[in-house]
């Protein structure tokens, strides 16, 4: 009779034990929503990039819409793979930039350069190659 009620009251801890596990964890359900999010930030990085060649590219101006160009050719995501919306681009000054995605869960990162807000956005900036980089514009040169 004691091994029985020593049996349930292990089986009853165990149990107790998984409840608590996934409640302080979140569960397989909050592990897809982090896995989603991590996918959207490594996104929003690589559209960094493609920013920066897409702006080079266009005189060390920043692009008006992100798009693929054969000399900024990588294979980037321009849209959430998991709900198909397309990430958010904002020209928000001359090297200034907002790229935004629709997060399933709020940022909980400490403060850094590419923390993003509430509304899913991260501000990034622009900073031109060569000669622009310190204020000085070059006359173009013709070459005959």
């Amino acid at each position: 009779m004691i091994k029985g009620r020593v049996a349930i009251a292990i089986a009853l801890l165990a149990a107790f034990a998984i409840i608590v596990g996934l409640v302080l964890t979140g569960g397989p359900a909050q592990a897809r929503k982090e896995r989603r999010d991590r996918q959207r930030e490594s996104d929003i990085a690589h559209l960094s990039r493609l920013v920066g060649c897409l702006a080079r590219e266009n005189g060390n101006r920043l692009p008006e819409e992100l798009q693929i160009t054969p000399q900024c050719d990588w294979q980037v995501q321009l849209a959430d793979p998991f709900t198909g919306e397309p990430y958010r681009y904002e020209v928000t000054g001359p090297r200034s930039y907002r790229l935004c995605a629709d997060f399933e869960l709020l940022p909980d990162h400490p403060s850094g350069l590419a923390v993003r807000d509430e509304q899913g956005c991260t501000s990034r900036f622009f900073i031109p190659t060569g000669a622009e980089r310190h204020g000085i514009r070059l006359a173009p040169t013709s070459r005959g």
